[in-house]
């Protein structure tokens, strides 16, 4: 039984870390993302007169719009950016509080199953 018990106590610390690097993994990755896309879109836009035959099809072969309304084209993505990039750093510092503890509460949860 004490087994079992600690195996639970465990991966109920486990699963709750792995949720936290997985959540960070991948917004990470949307806004790495997003920032070579709009740094390549931003490229686009400041190209000379006659770099591209058309700005606005080499704009959407980097990436489609996910609103596409005349002036506001790229705005969804531009707010999207900002967004994530103050998330990043207004959570880091919790988002490491939070793994400590839960890395201490399953240590002292399967050490008590123990002693």
């Amino acid at each position: 039984m004490r087994v079992v018990l600690t195996v639970m106590a465990a991966a109920g610390g486990a699963l709750p870390i792995a949720a936290v690097i997985w959540g960070w993994l991948a917004i990470r990755k949307d806004y790495k993302d997003l920032v070579r896309d709009l740094t390549r879109i931003d490229e686009i836009i400041e190209a000379p007169e006659g770099t591209y035959e058309s700005k606005d099809a080499a704009m959407f072969a980097v990436r489609e719009p996910q609103f596409n309304m005349g002036r506001l084209t790229y705005t969804h993505e531009w707010a999207q950016r900002l967004i994530l990039e103050q998330t990043m750093g207004d959570l880091r510092g919790p988002a490491w509080l939070a793994g400590v503890g839960v890395a201490l509460g399953t240590s002292a949860g399967a050490m008590s199953f123990w002693l």
